[in-house]
């Protein structure tokens, strides 16, 4: 029977486990910068107008594991016509939000 990843997990050093989440959460970035435009019907050649910055640019800003400054993410955002919300959820559960 196959293990679930859960069960992969439990067995893993920490440290490997950590590492591959920090990644994973990174490239899960880099994808929503990508789906974000898509979804404002906005190409990379408009967002880097838009931006101030040549395609290949915004590609790059787009790459899996690309580690974006938040205030690059807030420029990129707004370019399309968005705002970028920030959700803080602290270890009690509470959560503490705002916009840039």
């Amino acid at each position: 029977m196959a293990r679930t990843l859960e069960q992969i997990l439990e067995n893993e050093k920490p440290a490997v486990v950590s590492a591959a989440t920090a990644k994973a959460e990174a490239m899960l970035l880099n994808i929503h910068l990508g789906e974000i435009r898509a979804l404002m019907e906005k190409t990379q050649a408009d967002m880097a107008g838009a931006l101030g910055i040549k395609q290949p640019t915004v590609a790059r800003m787009e790459r899996p594991g690309r580690d974006l400054k938040l205030s690059s993410l807030k420029r990129y955002v707004e370019a399309a016509g968005g705002k970028v919300r920030v959700d803080i959820e602290l270890p009690d559960g509470q959560h503490h939000g705002f916009t840039l």
